[in-house]
């Protein structure tokens, strides 16, 4: 490959974050024929601009889970309903269980049995009055400030009420995942109302979409060795369902096939 100007350089390095999720400053040297020095100050530039997060030798791709839930909701639409799906399998007879504030929930919200007796605890306004139309299934909504971006309660007064439960099941949502983080948030705030739910929880299930895999929020709240149930769609996070099934964790495609 003949030197590149920084332009064509940067788009390389954009177009190669948009289809791994990360980049090694090392490998895109190598493979742009040109310096570590160079490339960091590519990457310096591009994360100047919000287009990446620096990280340790390289740099990864911001999480698409920013911006009101609304504007989310329609994001993936058709992965997020083929989760939800996939993750009715977890449901169990009587089980109380958490709904996170979150756009996948709020179409798991649409699915869930009216005659399994479930009891749903909710921080989002959007999944309880989703509840409202779900005859047969008892519904608590904790309190709390909203946050429109997070599109729920995660304030002081949310964790406080919290500790009220002790649930079956928690589908805890997430913003971005990376294999040395783990799962993190966008806001300092939900981090920790999503650790104070972890410690209230039996078992703990994530649905993880393709966009959020290798991808930056800054506080992480959760390691893949903690999950109990991962539902994904089917071969694209080999690395990820490693680190769960290692723990004892269970991994459920989108595509309604199982792994263990």
């Amino acid at each position: 490959m003949s030197k590149l100007l920084p332009n064509q350089r940067h788009e390389v390095i954009l177009a190669t974050l948009q289809q791994e999720g990360r980049v090694l400053a090392v490998d895109m040297a190598e493979r742009l024929k040109t310096t570590e020095a160079t490339i960091r100050r590519d990457l310096r530039q591009l994360a100047a601009q919000n287009l990446c997060k620096r990280i340790y030798g390289g740099a990864l791709a911001p999480t698409p889970a920013s911006g009101p839930i609304s504007s989310r909701l329609h994001l993936s639409r058709n992965e997020k309903q083929a989760l939800a799906r996939a993750a009715l399998e977890l449901l169990k007879e009587g089980q109380i269980i958490f709904l996170d504030a979150g756009s996948t929930h709020l179409y798991l919200a649409d699915l869930l049995p009216r005659d399994q007796r479930l009891t749903v605890v909710t921080n989002a306004l959007s999944i309880a009055s989703k509840m409202l139309e779900q005859p047969g299934i008892r519904t608590i909504l904790i309190g709390g400030e909203l946050d429109a971006d997070i599109g729920g309660c995660v304030d002081a007064k949310a964790v406080q009420e919290i500790d009220g439960f002790h649930f079956d099941l928690a589908f805890t949502g997430i913003c971005a995942y990376d294999p040395i983080s783990g799962f993190s948030a966008m806001s300092y705030q939900d981090a920790q109302f999503k650790k104070r739910l972890l410690t209230r929880s039996g078992n703990v299930a994530v649905l993880c979409t393709d966009d959020k895999l290798n991808t930056y929020a800054p506080y992480p709240f959760l390691a893949a060795s903690r999950v109990d149930y991962l539902v994904t769609p089917s071969g694209r996070h080999p690395q990820l369902e490693q680190q769960v099934t290692h723990s004892g964790g269970k991994v459920l495609y989108s595509d309604s096939s199982t792994g263990e």
